[in-house]
C-alpha cells in the first residue's frame, strides 16, 4: 500500500504539468532543429527549469511520504529515490546531472549555452522515465 504519507492525487495533478511541459518541449525540439531563434531557446530554458523543478517537486513529496532521510540538494533528492529504488540507477544519475542544470539555469544562467540547452532537448527522455518509474512504483505499492 502506498504510505499514508504520500497525496497520489497530487502527484497525479504534477505529472500531469510534468506530461504537458514535455510535449512543449518536444515541440520546440523539432522547431529548433529546423528554426533556431532565441525565443525558442529562451522558451526552452524556462520550460526544462520549470519541468526539473515539478521532478524535484514530486521527489520531495515521495522522500516526505516514505519517510526518507532529507535530501540537502537537489540532487541529493534523485540520489535518495535511487536508494529507495523508486528509481533506476540509470534515470537517478541522469536526473541529478539535471538538476545541476537548473541550478546553472536559475543562478548561472548567463554560462548556459545554446547548445547546452538543445543537447538537454535531446534527453527528454530520461524525465519522461522520471514519470513512469514514479507511476509504475506507485502502482506496485497499491497492489501491495
Amino acid at each position: 500500500m502506498v504510505p499514508t504519507g504520500i497525496d497520489k492525487e497530487k502527484i497525479f495533478l504534477q505529472l500531469e504539468r510534468f506530461e504537458e511541459n514535455l510535449a512543449r518541449l518536444k515541440e520546440i525540439q523539432k522547431t529548433i532543429e529546423k528554426e533556431k531563434t532565441k525565443t525558442l531557446i529562451s522558451a526552452a530554458e524556462r520550460i526544462l527549469q520549470v519541468s526539473i523543478e515539478e521532478c524535484l517537486n514530486i521527489g520531495s513529496h515521495l522522500i516526505a511520504g516514505l519517510e526518507l532521510k532529507r535530501a540537502d540538494t537537489y540532487r541529493g533528492i534523485f540520489r535518495r529515490l535511487t536508494e529507495a529504488e523508486m528509481l533506476s540507477p540509470e534515470t537517478g544519475k541522469k536526473l541529478e546531472e539535471f538538476a545541476s542544470f537548473r541550478n546553472r539555469l536559475v543562478h548561472l544562467y548567463w554560462e548556459v549555452t545554446e547548445e547546452e540547452v538543445i543537447s538537454k532537448l535531446k534527453e527528454l527522455d530520461i524525465l519522461k522515465s522520471f514519470a513512469k518509474e514514479v507511476l509504475k512504483k506507485i502502482e506496485e505499492e497499491n497492489e501491495s
